[in-house]
């Protein structure tokens, strides 16, 4: 009888390691969660003879207006009404290398220009209301005046500007008044608490606090609005974009081949989107849908759930 015994030992122990193999590690989902969602294909009605060129930014204002952000000299800004028509361009001529876009709460659109050391702030018809920074012109990580090589821009409910100035040589996350006055800097190059090596991205939350995606350091430190550190997250390999919606939810690209859906509330990860080719901007409207910029994916992706 001892043989059968150990038999079916072995054969329970067998079953347990299986059934633990299909269970997701802490702060994390597997794969399966991607089946929670359904891309939409063809959502954009490009103008005829457009493709997507490089896109690198999303975002939609508070109408449901979609805009897009490309690597494409004739059309770099792209806008698009909730149904996926095309609405109107502006830019051309005025871009070196596109990175980020940002609807503000006012209706304002915000891009930056990472070669050029510039944040350009338009209306929604595309009219140029502000320059911040100076083209061609770069600064360092003490400059009041200058930027080398803003990655990301995110505006406050009292329009105070907060860039994420880190996708060359500088390190820091830099204010300015609503006018576009210098207020503050903070950062600098390092991995302790409140230092960056690449803060790539920023967005806020409803409170206020400001996340910022240091992709290289593989982590998202949170602060407040002076700068003075909160937190930090380091369970999203490399953040390359991120955007918060008005339900406090973070949506968390890591640049090669998922999105990463997580509550504010602690950073615990709750979905996930993967099979994705270089994701580099991700927005997410009312309606929950999420729509991924893919700079070398040369797409736009719309994604719902099922």
């Amino acid at each position: 009888m001892r043989p059968k015994i150990a038999i079916g030992r072995l054969v329970a122990a067998a079953l347990c390691a299986a059934l633990l193999t299909l269970l997701p590690l802490p702060g994390a989902l597997g794969h399966a969660a991607a089946a929670t969602y359904e891309q939409v294909e063809s959502w954009a009605q490009l103008p005829p003879g457009v493709r997507w060129s490089r896109p690198t930014g999303v975002d939609i204002d508070l109408h449901g207006t979609i805009y897009v952000l490309q690597q494409r000299t004739a059309m770099p800004i792209l806008a698009f009404d909730g149904h996926g028509r095309f609405l109107r361009s502006w830019g051309e001529g005025m871009f070196t290398v596109p990175h980020f876009l940002r609807a503000d709460p006012n209706g304002h659109i915000w891009a930056t220009d990472r070669r050029s050391h510039q944040i350009f702030k338009f209306n929604a018809e595309g009219k140029l209301l502000m320059t911040l920074g100076q083209k061609g012109i770069a600064g360092d990580n003490e400059s009041t005046g200058a930027f080398n090589g803003p990655a990301d821009v995110v505006i406050a409910q009292d329009g105070s500007i907060f860039i994420a100035d880190g996708e060359s040589g500088n390190t820091r996350v830099v204010k300015y008044s609503p006018e576009g006055k210098f207020v503050k800097y903070w950062g600098g190059r390092g991995t302790d608490p409140g230092k960056f090596i690449e803060p790539h991205s920023i967005a806020m939350d409803s409170t206020g606090r400001i996340y910022v995606a240091d992709r290289r350091s593989f982590r998202i430190q949170i602060f407040d609005q002076d700068g003075k550190y909160l937190d930090q997250w380091t369970n999203f390999d490399r953040p390359w974009s991120l955007f918060i919606t008005r339900g406090d939810m973070l949506y968390v690209v890591d640049g090669s081949s998922s999105l990463r859906i997580t509550n504010t509330r602690d950073g615990g990860i709750v979905d996930r989107i993967d099979g994705l080719t270089n994701p580099h901007g991700v927005a997410v409207d009312k309606q929950a849908a999420i729509y991924i910029a893919e700079i070398d994916g040369n797409s736009v992706k719309k994604f719902v759930k099922k």
